[in-house]
Order: C-alpha cells, then sequence, then structure tokens
C-alpha cells in the first residue's frame, strides 16, 4: 500500500509518540529503583523476604507499558479491504466498572468486520465500541464495502462509490466533497485520491 507522504507522516508520528511516552516512563520508574532500593531492601522486613521488594519493582516497571499507550498502538495496523462480514455485539457495561450501579449499566454495542485485504486474506477488526443507543454506527457498514483505517486514526472509513457526493477522511472522520483531494478540516490527503472510487454493485451483500 503506498501512502501519500502526509500520510506516512500522520502514522510516524503516532508510532513514535507512545514509545517515547514510555522509554520516559522507564526511565523514571530506573531513577526511583536506584534511588530507592537500598531504602526498601535495607527494611528488616524486606532483608528476609527479598521477593516481595522483586515483585512491587517488577509491577513498578510493568506501569508505563499500560499508562503510555504503547500495546494499543503495537496491536493497531493500516489495512484496506472489503468487507465480507459485519459482526455487532452487543453486551451491558456499567460506567463504575470498580463499583457498578444498577442505575449506571448501559448496554454498548461492539462492531466487528471481517475484512478480505489485497493479499486475499480475511481478518477480524474491531471498528468501533460505545453505546447501543448511538445506532447510527450500525448502518455505517456493509457488506461489499471497501475500507480503509489508517494507523493511529481511530477512524475506519467507508470508500465512496462512483455515485456518492462525499468522502470521509480517514484522519478525522470530517466529511468533504469528493471533488476535493484534502480534508478541509485536518488537510490531509483524502482516501479516494488513494485508492479511487468504487463501481455501484460494491455495498451489496455477497
Amino acid at each position: 500500500m503506498n501512502l501519500p507522504v502526509d500520510l506516512k507522516k500522520f502514522v510516524q508520528s503516532k508510532k513514535l509518540k507512545p514509545v517515547i511516552v514510555f522509554l520516559l516512563c522507564e526511565a523514571a520508574v530506573t531513577l526511583i529503583y536506584f534511588l530507592s532500593r537500598n531504602a526498601v531492601y535495607g527494611t528488616e522486613y524486606l532483608s528476609k523476604y527479598p521477593s516481595i521488594g522483586h515483585a512491587f519493582y517488577a509491577v513498578l516497571f510493568i506501569i508505563p507499558l499500560f499508562v503510555s499507550g504503547v500495546l494499543p498502538a503495537l496491536l493497531d495496523k493500516t489495512f484496506y479491504g472489503t468487507v465480507e462480514r459485519v459482526k455487532i455485539s452487543t453486551t451491558s457495561d456499567n460506567e463504575h466498572s470498580f463499583k457498578p450501579t444498577w442505575e449506571l449499566w448501559y448496554k454498548r454495542n461492539t462492531i466487528f468486520l471481517y475484512v478480505k485485504e489485497d493479499n486475499c486474506r480475511t481478518e477480524r477488526f474491531k471498528v468501533y465500541s460505545g453505546r447501543a443507543k448511538e445506532g447510527q454506527f450500525l448502518e455505517t457498514y456493509n457488506n461489499g464495502d471497501r475500507v480503509f483505517h489508517l494507523y493511529g486514526s481511530g477512524c475506519t472509513v467507508v470508500l465512496p462509490k462512483k455515485s456518492d457526493a462525499i468522502v470521509r477522511c480517514a484522519v478525522c472522520g470530517m466529511t468533504t466533497d469528493c471533488k476535493e483531494e484534502f480534508c478541509h478540516k485536518c488537510g490531509h490527503t483524502l482516501p479516494h485520491v488513494i485508492f479511487g472510487t468504487g463501481g455501484e454493485n460494491e455495498n451489496q451483500d455477497h
């Protein structure tokens, strides 16, 4: 997949940012370790049970994996292909996961797309997860749609057909006239410039 320069730079920045945050967090944890290990292991209790101190520092070193955002960055990927199946999973969730209350329960929709990519391999991607009442997302994707997701954008857009007048930006999600090449909001190259527009029958189930 040959992306324009501006989208390549966007992807590079999205990949680099969590790595930098992760390394800074690890550096801070390492500094804490060297400054505090003598005091920690010097206590009477931990001198007898050093494994507790080891476990404490092990957890401390793992925390940056979660706070830096590097794990989601490792799981994300750019993809383009044709939707073969749409799966919508509805579950119950609570606004307070640690102390749920009856009043804060709500229904959550999670949308999975089974996408056949250019290499003829079909993969499953989670493209949306949110409150079930936000029903506008349920009609967004259909079998036969060509879809594009750019790493780090959080958007999975349906590419326009020849008869469509608007296209959705793969970076910010804003809709723009198909006659344009760049998004009015973020200035990035629009996906139909890369992949073109599809035929009229692409939105039919198959």
